[in-house]
């Protein structure tokens, strides 16, 4: 439109000319005939030829003004013109160096103030890469090995897809819905869990079982559904009363499901008899099916009698829970299911609630130990001693970085205000401490176990896996406290696994890898990279940086894979009250993809 005004301006100054050269020969013409009728009036004559040359005059005088202002005007559209396109130009470029900077999965390592939907973005670049990487050389397989782009089975015999299943929920709550349905079209068609031979029970079910559950729960695909009772029905066997009284009501760590005989193996362990219910109340709760949860349940019987301070030992020796007293290795997660399981069904169902509480309480005042004259703190290996709980400094296992995530959790579904606010200044105690483990390396990477001697700490197993646990907690820390600095801890994490974990920097799909050596600024690849890191890390990453109704706690419980199952109303309260109601907003239907 600018660009015309000009020409519209030239075109006036034309026709002006045709009006003032029309009324020139009008009064010429008029002048002329007045001369032939009266020749005696020559003087009149000369004053109307003089008269029409001042006229002529002053039309050509106005005729140069008009075309001087054309021109400036022209001149000064010009330059507005100009001015706009530098201005276009400069936003254009602006706006590229933006897009550039979006769709670029390198973020610069030392920018910790970049907004927290960035962040969240970040990690699911992260996610896609791995995807890329697990579809394009290993997809269907049980991992993928990075460093040689190669497949991976637990057992040639029994191809569970575990990757694939473990990162379905992932993908779904991250935005990567076309990663999504071809990971679930790749399931459907291809996924027919009929084992041979053995299967592990505890990792089969919190990863397969879980991850398919929570597929189904997130999108509503009853096809997800159909395989998880496919993989419920070939385990719960190994639950049933009749099994179960030939092991001293204690599932042992292995099951055929052809045979329908168990194997011990180093077993039974704490952490995988009770940390099977969440999957199997909710496979119930979805399929209508209540053997599941039945079956799954029994086991409490066992737990209840041989408690003692909340606590238990973590194996079985056929008779009772005995050993080592603590919440890493072959303990862990069975505390973390007594307080979900009373989560899980609305908070209505006391006996879990108080089992938890009891446990809380028991590794809070038998195996936390301060870190000397810090605001730290760290957890302890036990034995029972009679009637107490005896101690001494240990191994400290990165497994029990879930604790501060636990209490964190726990804190906000206690009666006693002061209890509650004991529980989680433990927990951010506990936190800053397993945050530690990584801000304190050379890789900015925490080692599996660090020993701990007179409160002092040295590197043990100095691997770096990949583990979840502490940003779990790092996860949980910031939604009940809203603390920036859990968030700033876990890009911090979020960092380092980007500098020392991604095997191709440079690729736009890469595995991420283990690395043997956190002690130094240039670890080695191990080549492994398990399924918890899309199943766990990179969902609770995704989950610390983005928004809460990514996932809200209200309405979904956690499994120890990550999984999350929405929160149902128990089909009888076991304490005979009024159950109390879900909220509101946790009766929407299930999303569409």
């Amino acid at each position: 439109m600018l660009k015309n005004k000009p020409r519209k301006l030239g075109s006036y100054v034309d026709y002006m000319k045709v009006i003032f050269a029309a009324g020139f020969v009008y009064f010429t013409i008029l002048s002329l005939k007045r001369l032939e009728g009266k020749a005696d009036e020559g003087m009149a004559a000369s004053r109307i030829v003089a008269l029409q040359r001042n006229e002529i005059s002053a039309l050509k005088e106005k005729e140069a003004s008009i075309e001087s202002e054309a021109k400036t005007k022209e001149v000064s559209t010009r330059a507005e013109i100009a001015s706009l396109e530098h201005m276009v130009a400069s936003l254009e470029k602006k706006l590229e160096e933006a897009r550039q900077k979006q769709t670029s999965h390198q973020f610069p390592l030392e920018e910790l103030k970049s907004p927290p939907n960035r962040r969240a973005a970040a990690v699911a670049k992260t996610l896609r890469s791995v995807w890329g990487a697990y579809k394009k050389y290993a997809m269907g397989a049980d991992e993928l090995e990075p460093v040689h782009n190669k497949p991976v089975y637990w057992d040639n015999t029994n191809k569970q897809m575990v990757t694939l299943v473990d990162s379905l929920d992932t993908l779904y709550i991250s935005g990567c819905r076309q990663e999504f349905r071809e990971a679930v079209d790749h399931l459907v068609e291809h996924f027919d869990f009929n084992p041979p031979g053995n299967v592990a029970l505890f990792e089969t079910t919190i990863r397969v079982l879980g991850g398919l559950l929570s597929a189904y729960a997130l999108s509503g695909d009853a096809r997800i559904l159909s395989k998880a009772v496919q993989v419920g029905n070939s385990m719960i066997p190994a639950y049933s009363k009749e099994v179960l009284s030939k092991q001293g009501g204690v599932p042992h760590q292995y099951w055929n499901p052809k045979t329908h005989k168990s194997n011990k193996g180093f077993g039974p362990l704490l952490a995988e008899s009770g940390s099977v219910q969440l999957e199997y109340r909710y496979l119930s709760h979805a399929s209508g099916n209540h053997t599941y949860d039945t079956d799954a349940m029994r086991v409490f019987e066992v737990f209840h009698r041989d408690t003692k301070h909340g606590l238990l030992g973590n194996t079985f020796d056929g008779n009772h829970f005995s050993g080592t007293v603590n919440t890493g290795s072959y303990s862990d997660s069975y505390y973390e299911y007594l307080l979900k399981l009373h989560l899980l069904t609305g908070q209505n169902e006391g006996v879990y609630k108080d089992m938890y509480i009891e446990a809380a309480e028991g590794i809070i005042n038998h195996l936390v130990k301060k870190v000397g004259n810090t605001t730290q703190s760290y957890i302890v290996e036990g034995s029972f001693a009679g009637e107490g709980v005896s101690t001494s400094d240990s191994a400290f296992e990165h497994l029990s970085c879930f604790v501060p995530g636990m209490l964190a959790l726990g804190s906000e579904y206690l009666d006693d205000p002061l209890t509650a606010q004991r529980h989680l200044e433990v927990a951010e105690s506990i936190g800053e401490f397993c945050a530690h483990l990584y801000l304190d390396t050379a890789s900015g990477l925490s080692p599996d176990t660090v020993s701990m001697y007179n409160g002092k700490k040295s590197l043990g197993r100095t691997n770096y896996g990949l583990r979840p646990e502490t940003i779990e907690s790092l996860f949980y820390l910031w939604r009940v406290t809203r603390k920036e600095v859990y968030r700033e801890w876990g890009w911090k994490i979020y960092q380092s696994i980007e500098k020392h974990c991604k095997v191709c920097p440079s690729c736009e799909v890469s595995g991420y890898s283990e690395i043997a050596e956190v002690g130094t600024t240039k670890p080695r690849h191990t080549g492994h990279m398990d399924t918890f890191f899309t199943g766990e890390t990179l969902k609770y990453l995704y989950l610390l940086f983005t928004d809460d109704s990514a996932l809200d706690l209200d309405c979904w419980v956690l499994n120890t894979e990550a999984h999350p199952f929405p929160k149902f109303m128990p089909l009888y309260n076991p304490g005979g009250t009024e159950p109390t109601p879900l909220p509101e907003k946790c009766s929407n239907p299930l999303s569409p993809y």
